[in-house]
């Protein structure tokens, strides 16, 4: 029982989403201290922008900027670098966290990047009413492999139905990102709202964009809540969010529906409709 005791109060289990193909930990409760002497260096090239939002990540979490240079024998280190795996697909990567510091190899950038998400998802949840410097914060020793199983691992948001800000779809792209995610699609159009800019028709978000009110349930539901809902992403607002997707290694799928789910544009513009002159019907049995 002593020996169990023991074992237990030693290195404590890590919980990883996606769970990795391969995880192991000492049996000993050492850990890996990142402080602000940590060194962030590069043996890789182009591996600036997954530096860079590692820094970011740590700076706005955990008050901490790490200097990024491209070599250092310090063991007070995060090193990136690349290395040949066995993989059916890109995006493979190497962690390891001993007493040599923490080591992250990818076959590409983007598997180095999918190394920093599991790096993340080490570190202690951080704390909100953290205000000040931080002087350090801690991991555990470990050594985790992985690679994608599938091409393609998106997910899906319905913003056509209920706008949400480009803040909202931001964190949205950032829990993507943490779970090794790479597509994200965008349902950008629907009969409840047209959400993306098209300057030379104009009436697409001033009148598409908006809505008097919801219905109260499931349709054809109990009523209606008269509360104006509505709102559009501008075309430099979606620029902005590709570029933020492209950063993290996401590709973007915008959806655009045409020509069923498309009351919000023939509202706008009703030459659209199979039947202009008159106003859109909805079946009784539907």
């Amino acid at each position: 029982m002593l020996s169990c005791l023991a074992i237990s109060a030693g290195a404590q289990s890590v919980q990883l989403i996606p769970e990795p193909s391969f995880v192991k930990q000492p049996k000993t409760a050492a850990r890996f201290s990142i402080n602000a002497a940590t060194v962030l260096v590069l043996e890789g090239s182009n591996l600036e922008q997954p530096a860079l939002f590692l820094n970011d990540y740590l700076e706005q979490y955990y008050k901490l900027r790490l200097s990024v240079v491209n070599n250092s024998t310090s063991k007070n280190a995060i090193r990136l670098n690349y290395e040949r795996m066995d993989n059916e697909m890109p995006g493979a990567y190497h962690l390891t966290v001993d007493e040599k510091g923490v080591y992250i190899a990818g076959d590409n950038d983007a598997g180095v990047f999918y190394g920093i998400q599991t790096l993340i998802q080490l570190l202690p949840v951080p704390d909100p009413k953290l205000k000040t410097t931080a002087l350090k914060t801690t991991i555990p020793f470990i050594r985790v492999e992985d690679a994608p199983r599938f091409e393609y691992r998106g997910m899906h948001l319905d913003v056509g139905r209920h706008f949400l800000p480009v803040s909202f779809v931001k964190k949205y792209i950032d829990y993507l990102a943490l779970h090794k995610f790479n597509t994200f699609h965008w349902h950008l159009t629907e009969d409840q709202g047209w959400r993306i800019e098209i300057k030379k028709y104009p009436e697409l978000n001033g009148m598409g964009a908006w809505r008097n009110g919801t219905i109260i349930g499931r349709y054809p539901g109990s009523g209606n809540d008269n509360k104006a809902h509505g709102g559009y992403y501008t075309q430099q607002e979606i620029k902005e969010v590709v570029q933020y997707a492209k950063n993290r290694y996401i590709d973007v799928i915008p959806e655009i529906e045409m020509p069923g789910h498309s009351s919000a544009a023939i509202a706008a513009y009703n030459w659209l409709s199979c039947f202009p002159e008159k106003p859109t019907a909805i079946p009784v049995n539907m």
